[in-house]
């Protein structure tokens, strides 16, 4: 802490708890309530946050596309200005002026090496401006890019850019750390992690950013990104910018059904909207921004502030309106469930149950959840093709096997690598990421190698689940500072110095010291599972109910969630699915909350469903009646049993199908009929076309579900076979990507789901563009369309994610590129006869420059219609600046392209109809 930081915390005098230390939810005050001169608590208090930074500076005189944070060390007077006007209005906390300041986004300015300086002086000038009134929260925001693995650029890199102004702010001595405005969960990883490696003395604020389907474009809901950012050690998460507070109460909603820390929200002034003039306004007035502040602290927010479009009068308004109020906290109803968008937790829950997610889909350790089901087949041990194909580099079959698990019914899957001779730790991440692609299901790490567990959980896209630790020499010291460091849960075995106890007693005493181990690396209670070990009964047959025993110590004295790898209690005996059956039965009687079994045994999940029944976790029986009321109870069980024949399981295998099997088998059915004849060729042609048909469906899926691999190979197999370029582009490509387009638009696909498809569209195109000449290319173009953002603007994701999937949706595509001048763009679409012209514009100050592109082409009088498209825009603008239309996403630009060029299309069409009338 800086000796100005230090001065000012022990300004008696003054009474300000300015640097001290925050206590999330306790006693400890962090700041003075200004109007009344009394102590605020972050948790037992409502804290008040500024409002807008950006459009304040401009009604100083900060230029249109100038760099905001530049003026830290240019205009500090100015932005010391903005800041005391919040101040005097009310705020509790005010956030400096760095949203922007990474080297990343900084050398669009040619400012990379000042990042450090600008995050400096900016706390500086906040501080000063502050006068010890209010606390100052250093901002930290996205680096507009688009990560791994949806997009190229690494987790390694982003983490080290956060570093940077993370370092920064260490030396400044900020009372917060805010990051804000993420809409990707990886990235908000990658800067907590930053913060907490080069910031560890200052506390973190996480904030997502949301839109009105009430996730992240990525597709995080709030409840699973509340779970990842304190489990990584923010000490309060929340959500900002977004949309207006009239939506986010439902989000605020979900997040407190399980966040343990406070909650903050900053919701914009309304969605933003142009005025007569062109300048562009933000609907929500103070008043009416004001009203919203009780309900938002009613739906679990410690702090409320503001973000685009909020003013101090929106803040003076907002303080006055939550004063004297007391969060919500465990006060809240939790039990409530009214389908609110984007909550994916319904019915009763808890933060004190514990849970692990995916980037999208958290899973509670709720009592009317369990039994929660660990897949275990991705593991190579005693499979040996699993094995090879994992030596080699292909996690095709691990793939295969998480959509498997999951179409069976696991709720999370176990990712076990160890190969001998493997580089386990490379091996881990590749696995890690490819079930990622393949499933939205959490992730069980297994190793017992700590490298290869640290490289599984930095690869991970969320809060995961290790297996395992124990008591034994060095497990505890490796394991659990990963833990902890990437805010995993873990299961703990019960073994000690001296092997597998004998005795339930002994298991329990066990199960104590390793939630001891746990807490003291600052993991809590409830992610801690404790596996009492279940053990051959063949071998050690009394040890079986001594397991189960041992789980009822652990529930009623510690009352830890318990696991248990069920298998192990049948081997070496016969009918081992059976014997699994029961044991589990016998388990879940017992109080187990965690199977690790193969989901595939259809004895053991009809067990689980039965169970679930009489232990009053199936309302009225609903799951049970439908899966398994059909069924013959028979258990007429093939030896193995991935050998599943349920109804649905079928659609699953045709999913998981690998490429060459396709292609083999539409081959061999060819290659049958054809000896069948005695001569090669003279299959008939319906058969020949139901063949193709069948391939064509095969391609269809694999770039549906976003199978790179599969998609290559099936349609080089197509073209080898005879298959005609254009028409597998027309009839299995296109009709494939369009699929994905309506499930994004239904959000049912998210982003990540859009970017393997878009992956998997690319590389079969290659195969077939590959083929086709530079004429039949021409022809098969639907149109070709110049993008680009506009002047003044420095964002670029969506339009690259618009440009991506209008290619794979059969457009020419000329990318400009950024910050395009409207000159630049009315040039480079006259050469290249553009049929549309596609505008984006993040900021709402640069929406404006839309209307300079139209206006352009009109007094140039070039007839090209234009799209835009961005975050703050709407319909309504885009029809006041003339625009041709507007697309709210990348599936809903692409129809808008269609439809532009399609009614192009038709009036030409009609011209010349009645041009040639009147000849």
């Amino acid at each position: 802490m800086s000796g100005e930081a230090r001065e000012l915390a022990n300004a008696v005098d003054r009474d300000v708890a300015v640097g001290r230390e925050v206590a999330v939810g306790r006693e400890v005050a962090v700041g003075r309530d200004v109007a009344v001169g009394r102590d605020v608590a972050v948790g037992r208090e409502v804290l008040v946050f500024d409002g807008a930074t950006g459009t304040m500076l401009q009604s100083r005189g900060l230029p249109p596309g100038h760099c905001l944070e530049a003026w830290c060390i240019e205009r500090p007077d100015e932005v010391g200005w903005v800041h005391r006007q919040y101040v005097e209005a009310g705020a509790q906390v005010i956030e400096t002026n760095t949203f922007g300041g990474s080297p990343l986004r900084l050398a669009h300015y040619g400012l990379a090496d000042s990042a450090c300086a600008i995050s400096i002086a900016a706390v500086r000038i906040a501080r000063e401006a502050s006068e010890g009134r209010a606390l100052v929260a250093a901002s930290m925001g996205p680096l507009g890019v688009i990560m791994e693995p949806i997009g190229d650029y690494s987790f390694d890199e982003a983490y080290r850019q956060f570093s940077v102004q993370a370092s920064a702010f260490e030396e400044a001595a900020p009372d917060f750390i805010i990051i804000e405005t993420m809409a990707d969960l990886n990235e908000m990883r990658a800067a907590l992690l930053a913060c907490r490696d080069h910031a560890s003395g200052v506390k973190v604020i996480a904030q997502m950013t949301v839109d009105r389907s009430g996730r992240t474009f990525t597709g995080t809901s709030p409840d699973a990104a509340a779970l990842v950012m304190q489990s990584m050690g923010a000490s309060i998460v929340g959500l900002n910018c977004s949309v207006g507070p009239d939506l986010l109460i439902g989000a605020v909603e979900c997040m407190a059904r399980v966040a343990r820390v406070p909650i903050s929200v900053q919701p914009n002034a309304g969605l933003p909207q142009l005025d007569a003039s062109g300048r562009t306004v933000f609907p929500m007035g103070p008043v009416e921004f004001a009203e919203y502040g009780p309900r938002l602290v009613a739906a679990g927010a410690s702090i409320v502030g503001g973000c685009c479009g909020t003013t101090p009068e929106h803040v003076r308004l907002l303080r006055a309106a939550v004063s004297g109020l007391r969060p919500a906290g465990a006060s809240l109803d939790r039990s409530d469930s009214d389908g609110r968008r984007g909550c994916t937790i319904a019915g009763l829950s808890s933060a004190a149950f514990g849970g692990i997610s995916s980037r999208t889909t958290p899973v509670l350790f709720a009592d009317d959840g369990l039994p929660i089901l660990i897949g275990e087949r991705i593991n190579p041990t005693g499979r040996k093709a699993m094995a090879r194909a994992i030596s080699e580099g292909d996690f095709g079959p691990v793939q295969q096997e998480a959509r498997a698990q999951e179409a069976a019914g696991a709720h999370v899957l176990d990712v076990n690598v160890g190969v001998p001779l493997v580089d386990e730790p490379a091996a881990m991440a590749a696995a890690v990421r490819a079930v990622q692609e393949a499933t939205a299901l959490p992730l069980c790490l297994d190793s017992a190698s700590p490298r290869a567990i640290e490289a599984g959980l930095r690869a991970y896209v969320g809060k995961a689940l290790i297996n395992s630790f124990s008591l034994e020499p060095g497990r505890a010291e490796a394991v659990l500072p990963l833990a902890a460091r990437y805010g995993a849960s873990v299961i703990g075995l019960t073994i000690d110095e001296d092997g597998i106890p004998s005795t339930a007693e002994k298991r329990l005493a066990i199960a104590r010291r390793l939630v001891a181990a746990a807490a003291s690396y600052g993991i809590p209670s409830e992610d801690v599972i404790i596996d009492t070990l279940a053990l051959a009964a063949g071998a050690q047959q009394e040890q079986a109910s001594e397991t189960l025993q041992a789980i009822r110590l652990i529930k009623s004295e510690l009352g830890c969630r318990t696991s248990l790898g069920v298998s192990n209690v049948s081997f070496a005996l016969p009918n081992r699915q059976f014997l699994n059956s029961v044991y589990l039965a016998m388990a879940l009687e017992a109080g187990l909350d965690m199977a690790i079994i193969n989901p595939l045994d259809t004895r053991l999940m009809d067990t689980v469903r039965a169970a679930r029944v009489l232990l009053a976790r199936d309302r009225n029986a609903e799951r049970y009646i439908s899966v398994v009321g059909p069924k013959r109870l028979g258990h007429e069980l093939s030896p193995d049993p991935s050998q599943a024949t349920q109804v649905g399981h079928v659609a699953q295998a045709r999913r998981a199908a690998q490429a060459d099997w396709a292609a083999h088998t539409c081959q061999a059915a060819r290659t049958a009929r054809a000896d069948q004849a005695g001569e090669a060729g003279q299959a008939s042609q319906a058969d020949e076309a139901a063949s193709q048909e069948e391939l064509c469906a095969h391609i269809r899926d694999a770039v549906l579900h976003g199978d790179r691999a599969a998609a290559e190979s099936l349609t080089e197999s197509a073209l080898a076979g005879g298959a005609e370029p254009s028409r597998l582009l027309a009839k299995c490509l296109i009709p494939a990507i369009e699929e994905t387009g309506r499930r994004f638009a239904a959000g049912t696909f998210f982003l990540p789901e859009l970017m393997l498809s878009a992956s998997a569209m690319q590389a079969a195109a290659g195969r077939i563009q590959a083929r086709m000449s530079p004429l039949d290319l021409e022809k098969s173009s639907r149109g070709t369309v110049v993008i680009a953002t506009v002047k003044g603007d420095i964002h670029d994701i969506g339009k690259n994610i618009v440009s991506m999937f209008l290619e794979n949706n059969g457009f020419r595509v000329v990318d400009i590129g950024r910050d395009a001048n409207p000159a630049v763009v009315l040039e480079t679409a006259r050469k290249a006869s553009a049929d549309v012209v596609c505008l984006s514009a993040l900021m709402t100050t640069t929406m404006p420059g839309m209307k300079d592109v139209i206006d352009l082409f009109a007094m140039e009088g070039f007839a090209c219609p234009v799209i835009i498209g961005g975050a703050a825009t709407s319909r309504a603008f885009a029809e006041r600046i003339g625009a041709a239309g507007h697309g709210r996403d990348a599936s809903e630009a692409v129809s808008e392209v269609a439809r532009v060029i399609a009614e192009r299309a038709d009036r030409s069409g009609g011209e010349q109809s009645h041009a040639l009338q009147e000849l």
